[in-house]
């Protein structure tokens, strides 16, 4: 240029004079433009300089060749160097050392290149594609590494938005991918914002889609390695943008070039299956699911893929989990033919120059494709790892995901079938008729959908259609000439009732319509070997997410199975017997569902006899067997086991399965068996799971359980007077004088029940008996009474076998043939609620004929100093509960008779010293005042048992004795007098003064002087107790007293009775003084003259003078009385 200076119009015309043609690329378009202002002869680059953090050299990388490639000036034309010589000052800026410069240039670039400004039109597509792929690649590149993040972010949204326009980017390749994988690659990230790394990720994402597949492998190592930093980014949307680009690549690439960085791949995108957001999760999965789909290979698959879904299957969002289904399905073969989702989400762009290359290469990649067909693993052979994954779906909380995973598991079944050539036709039966109707995942179109079952000759019609009827075994069944079904036919037809009522008895529920397909019940059984171990290893995991999914794993899996598990009991009842109490309620309720499934498939002879081995090892019983099973079994176990045996019985009677007799047999031997019956003595949770066991065996055995009726019912009684005991001993004792009747448990009616419908078995009407429980227990015991007697005192009942009623009844005698392993010990706890409950459950008119061989038995255990006290006591409080009862209470006295108060009662009032002696003498004492004090014994035979008190008393007088040591054994009033001067008890003392009142009540008119006279001298030491409630006692003693002795006793002793009780007129307690005072107007009535001369010496020395004007009135009034109507009262000397 000239120094002198142009005008305006001078540089326009230059600007509008016809231009020399270019001679080649840019170097002839600078020829053209040389002179103008602001334009360079030489189209250039400047060098990096210091404002960059990152310039890569010249050589580092492949460069394209601008002067001679597809986008050199000398082609592209004359309007795309004129637009270029437009944007010339802009692309020298992008390299100015100034920031704010940079930053103003790239912010104009990318204003002129996409919206065009007053002074630059918008860049038309050929424009655009020549400067993005030819002098603008390298400075927008070199860019990507400079220090303001502003020029970053400016520089990826050119290429973009530019690569989202272009028509071929391949050129674009060599020089950027390397830039970005450098970037955004390698470890450590050069790149710090998340926004620039996003763009960076959102730009390999477009590359991955735009670009042919023939340039995206010669690049796939820089691509996966921006992938894999993407995947492992802390950004969500970075981890889903590299998500997006597996999808792509997986879809787009040519897996031979794919192949090498499939392991890192699937090692950056595991842990985003966990991720906190749900949509990076199912991100991971589509992205997963392509990878697996383009050819991953197996042992990376079982290595990686599957102990990251895992967890997925209870995910806590249903779409994830859905996906997650839909993918494993797909992987193990279902829809095997139809495309996969992947390739029509991420389409191939191919359009210009790149579809010449696409064309090009069709040949290579359908050869590609041919060979990795070949090499490909097959999809049924995931199904070992991958069906595990998929069968939690089944019992999925959300229905609608239950369902899916259910037709999915069937859709793989029927594929797997096909695959190994057994294709099993459809069974349609009341138990496995679906009305749902089978379609695909997503069906296309009918030919995909007929594809799952390709040996099938009726394909489905497609989504919705229903399917034709069809009956297993139809084509070979044959009918004969008159139209009737043959063998086979009835055969079949029973089968199917079984069938039926097999899968009636799983109680499956929602998703189940009915029994799974027949394609995925062979394949369960073929694989339950691999399947069963993992899922119980799982279920003693410590984290309950684990025991969760193995459980509903498991229960899955045993529906499908059926009766294939029998082959694996030796490992499942172990472990359905541990986890049955998981303190996880979702475990322990699948472990009780897979329970029941076992049940109602496999026959009780195949899980019976393990489940009895665990309970009790063969080899008999006793002691020795008990020591046995007590050492190997632990309270707990002990319950669990018994949960799992009573689901299995359960659902086995459900399903009407056969019990053999023998086994039956078995199964009432352990239940009676002496370690499980001192386990329900002392355990809750044992007694309501043997309780369950014993209801759900008469359920099973139905008609059979007579020929094992006695085991059975000692085991309900155990059970019943174990209830009754715990309730006894939360409840306070009854006081001597009140008549209390607890109502029964709740398990205690359970119990009644229980007994009721075994009565039923052995030919019980409980309907025409009244219909109430409680009349099946007594006809039970009815039947088992002198077989229960003759077990329970063994040793005792030798003389007492004479008692029992010669002429048993046919069931008695044959009940009490019956194999019992129990062997009672007098004084355990079995043997103590077995009593108790035979006493309490018998009828009256059964336990009036057992009371003289009862009461027989009892005599050395009660009488006998030396027996345990605890034996003593039990059986000294089982009395006194039998005696309240209502209607036991008179059978018993009756039957009896006085042999229950002289060899039962009173032997225990002996006196012994200790406390533990005392306790035993009050039991007895309380159980003599509930006998007396419901006018149970007849009055002779209790006057019969005082007979012995004069020549006893007589005797120790005569000797110097007091009575508290005289006549033990010889009468009543003896053990009465010492239990009046008991010293550890007060309520000793007081439920003597009640007996001896009672006693009087009943017999006191018809007792002798001498008795008379030794009674109320005991009764004048108790108006001296330190308690005032003894005190008040023994006033009402001496009130029956008074009034049974009648005016016809000696004046003399009624003096001395009176002087005894007269000076507790004055005492400081008013109710004692009150009591006194009624003692001395009983005597007023009959004695007046005595009681009026007591009186009068002390009544002017008492304080409370009206209470002897009160007995000196009454005296007065039956003075007068007497005088009006004299009577006849004989003098009786003392």
């Amino acid at each position: 240029m000239s120094g002198q200076k142009k005008s305006i119009d001078e540089i326009w015309r230059e600007l509008n004079a016809p231009k020399a043609k270019p001679q080649q690329g840019v170097a002839g378009l600078a020829v053209g433009l040389k002179g103008l202002p602001g334009i360079t002869s030489v189209v250039r680059t400047k060098p990096a300089s210091s404002h960059t953090t990152v310039q890569p050299s010249g050589n580092d990388k492949p460069r394209p060749d601008l002067q001679s490639g597809l986008y050199a000036a000398i082609a592209v034309g004359d309007d795309v160097a004129a637009y270029l010589a437009s944007l010339q000052r802009t692309i020298n800026c992008l390299a100015d050392p100034d920031r704010g410069l940079r930053r103003t240039a790239a912010t104009t670039l990318q204003v002129k290149l996409f919206t065009g400004d007053a002074s630059t039109p918008k860049a038309s597509l050929a424009q655009l594609q020549a400067l993005l792929c030819g002098p603008l690649l390298r400075p927008l590149v070199n860019m990507l590494s400079d220090s303001v993040e502003r020029c970053r972010t400016t520089a990826l949204a050119v290429l973009l938005d530019g690569s989202r326009q272009l028509s071929d980017i391949s050129p674009m390749l060599p020089e950027l991918v390397p830039e970005l994988a450098k970037r955004f690659g390698a470890l450590p990230v050069q790149e710090p914002a998340e926004e620039v790394r996003l763009q960076i990720a959102q730009l390999t994402v477009q590359l991955l889609v735009a670009a042919p597949p023939p340039h995206l492998a010669r690049f796939a190592s820089d691509l996966a390695a921006v992938v894999c930093r993407s995947l492992e980014d802390g950004f969500p949307d970075i981890k889903k943008a590299g998500c997006t680009a597996v999808e792509t690549a997986a879809a787009r690439m040519p897996f031979d070039a794919l192949a090498p960085e499939v392991e890192r791949l699937l090692n950056s995108l595991a842990p985003n299956l966990q991720h906190q957001h749900s949509r990076v999760r199912l991100s991971a999965i589509q992205a997963l699911d392509a990878l697996v789909v383009a050819g991953a290979p197996m042992v990376m698959v079982e290595g990686v893929v599957v102990p990251a879904l895992r967890p997925v299957g209870h995910d806590r969002a249903q779409p994830v989990r859905e996906a997650a289904f839909s993918a494993l399905a797909r992987w193990m073969g279902y829809r095997a033919g139809a495309s996969s989702a992947s390739d029509t989400a991420c389409p191939s762009v191919t359009t210009g120059a790149a579809a010449e290359d696409e064309a090009g290469s069709a040949a290579t990649r359908a050869t590609a494709a041919g060979r990795q067909a070949e090499t490909r693993t097959p999809p049924q052979a995931y199904v070992p790892s991958l069906l595990p994954l998929l069968i939690i779906g089944v019992t999925d909380p959300q229905p609608a995901t239950a369902d899916l995973a259910l037709r999915l598991v069937e859709g793989v079944g029927e594929a797997w079938a096909a695959a190994n050539g057994s294709s099993p036709a459809t069974r349609t039966t009341d138990a496995d008729a679906d009305p749902r109707g089978f379609d695909g995942l997503g069906s296309s179109s009918p030919a995909a959908d007929a594809e799952i079952d390709p040996k099938s000759k009726n394909t489905t019609a497609g989504p919705g259609a229903p399917e034709p009827p069809h009956i297993e075994g139809s084509e070979t069944t044959a009918c004969g000439a008159d139209g009737k079904s043959t063998t086979a036919d009835v055969a079949a037809a029973e089968e199917d009732a079984a069938v039926a009522a097999r899968v009636l008895a799983c109680q499956l529920g929602p998703p189940y319509p009915g029994r799974p397909g027949a394609g995925c019940r062979a394949m369960a059984r073929a694989l339950l070997a691999e399947h069963l171990p993992p899922l119980v290893r799982q279920l003693g995991e410590w984290t309950s997410g684990l025991r969760v999914a193995a459980a509903r794993g498991l229960h899955t899996t045993l529906v499908l199975a059926e009766d294939g598990a029998a082959r694996h009991l030796k490992l499942l009842l172990p472990a359905l017997c541990s986890a049955i109490a998981d303190e996880e309620l979702e475990v322990a309720t699948n472990v009780v569902a897979s329970v029941h499934v076992l049940g109602a498939h496999v026959a009780p002879v195949e899980w019976l006899p393990r489940v009895l081995d665990t309970l009790s090892p063969p080899g008999g019983g006793g002691a020795k067997a008990a020591a046995s099973v007590t050492v190997s079994l632990s309270l707990s176990q002990r319950t669990h086991t018994l949960v799992v045996l009573s689901g299995l019985l359960h659902a086995a009677g459900r399903a009407a399965q056969e019990l053999p007799p023998p086994l039956l047999a078995r199964l009432a031997e352990v239940l009676a068996d002496e370690a499980m019956l001192t386990a329900a003595a002392e355990h809750g949770g044992v007694r309501q799971q043997l309780l369950a066991v014993t209801v759900n065996t008469l359920a099973l055995g139905r008609g059979a359980c007579a020929a094992v009726s006695l085991p059975l019912h000692i085991v309900l009684l155990q059970l019943y007077g174990s209830e009754l005991a715990a309730s006894s001993s939360s409840s306070s004792p009854p006081t001597p004088s009140v008549s209390t009747s607890a109502a029964p448990p709740v398990v205690g009616g359970a119990v009644l029940e229980a007994m009721a419908s075994l009565a039923s078995t052995c030919g019980y009407d409980r309907d025409g008996c009244g219909g109430s429980a409680v009349n099946g227990a007594a006809a039970l015991v009815d039947l088992h009474a002198d077989a229960l007697i003759s077990l329970l005192f063994r040793e005792e009942a030798v003389e007492a076998a004479a008692v029992l009623t010669a002429a048993t009844a046919p069931a008695a005698a044959a009940a009490s043939q019956q194999r019992m392993p129990w062997q009672p010990r007098a004084g355990d706890a079995p043997w103590q609620c077995i009593l108790r409950a035979t006493l309490l459950t018998a009828s009256p008119l059964t336990l009036r004929r057992l009371a003289p061989a009862l009461v027989s038995a009892l005599q050395p255990l009660v009488g006998d100093k030396e027996r345990e006290a605890t034996l003593r006591l039990a059986l000294l409080q089982l009395l006194d509960s039998v005696l309240e009862d209502a209607e036991r209470g008179p059978a018993l006295a009756t039957g009896g008779g006085q042999a229950l108060i002289t060899e039962v009662l009173m032997p225990p009032l002996v006196w012994q010293a200790g406390k533990t002696a005392a306790a035993v003498r009050y039991t007895a004492i309380t159980a003599m005042a509930t006998l007396l004090g419901k006018r149970l014994p007849l009055p002779d035979h209790v006057l019969a048992a005082i007979e012995g008190t004069v020549a006893a008393t007589t005797a120790a007088a005569a000797t110097g004795k007091g009575s508290g040591d005289a006549g033990a054994g010889t009468g009543l009033l003896p053990l009465l007098f010492s239990a009046l001067d008991e010293d550890w008890y007060t309520d000793m003392r007081l439920a003597a003064c009640y007996v001896l009142e009672q006693l009087l009540e009943m017999v006191g008119p018809r007792l002798s002087d001498a008795a008379r006279r030794a009674i109320y001298p005991e009764l004048h030491k108790r108006l001296d107790d330190a308690h005032n409630s003894v005190r008040v006692a023994a006033c009402s003693a001496l009130r029956a007293f008074v009034t049974t002795a009648g005016a016809s006793y000696c004046d003399t002793n009624t003096g001395y009775m009176v002087a005894g009780v007269v000076i507790h007129m004055d005492d400081g307690d008013p109710a004692v003084q009150e009591s006194a005072c009624s003692v001395l107007l009983a005597a007023a009535a009959v004695k007046p003259a005595v009681t009026a001369s007591e009186v009068r010496k002390v009544r002017d020395r008492f304080r409370s003078k009206h209470y002897c004007d009160r007995v000196l009135a009454a005296c007065a009034a039956a003075a007068d009385t007497a005088a009006v109507a004299p009577s006849q009262q004989p003098s009786s000397g003392s």
